[in-house]
Parts: C-alpha cells; sequence; structure tokens
C-alpha cells in the first residue's frame, strides 16, 4: 500500500514538473506584450485621472461663491 502511495507522488512530481518546465525562449515573445499592455494600462489609468481633474476644476464652485450664499 505504502509503496503504491509513493508511486503515485513520484508519477505527480514528473507530470507537474513537466507541466511547470521554464522555456526562456518564450520571454523573447511575450515580454513585448507584456510591456506594451502595462503601458496600456497606465496610460489609461492617466487619461482618466486627468479627465477627473479637468471635470473637478470645471464644475467645482469656488469657496468665495459659497460664503456669498
Amino acid at each position: 500500500m505504502l509503496a503504491t502511495i509513493n508511486m503515485v507522488i513520484i508519477q505527480l512530481f514528473t507530470v507537474a514538473e513537466r507541466a511547470l518546465h521554464f522555456r526562456g525562449a518564450s520571454w523573447q515573445q511575450t515580454l513585448p506584450a507584456l510591456v506594451i499592455g502595462m503601458l496600456g494600462i497606465f496610460l489609461v489609468i492617466g487619461i482618466i485621472i486627468l479627465a477627473t481633474y479637468a471635470l473637478n476644476k470645471a464644475f467645482s464652485k469656488n469657496k468665495t461663491d459659497d460664503a456669498e450664499e
């Protein structure tokens, strides 16, 4: 029974090792896509921040207007 369990564990580790094999050449293909995607995310976040700032400036009331009312 114990030998069977050990065999199953060894087979699972062998399968996991094959599945998680590091392939260095794949980084040459995926890294540029990753960098472009991350830059796109930061660009969109920056546009949202600038739009929020501009809308806040355009539609906010001055503090002097609040004091007079």
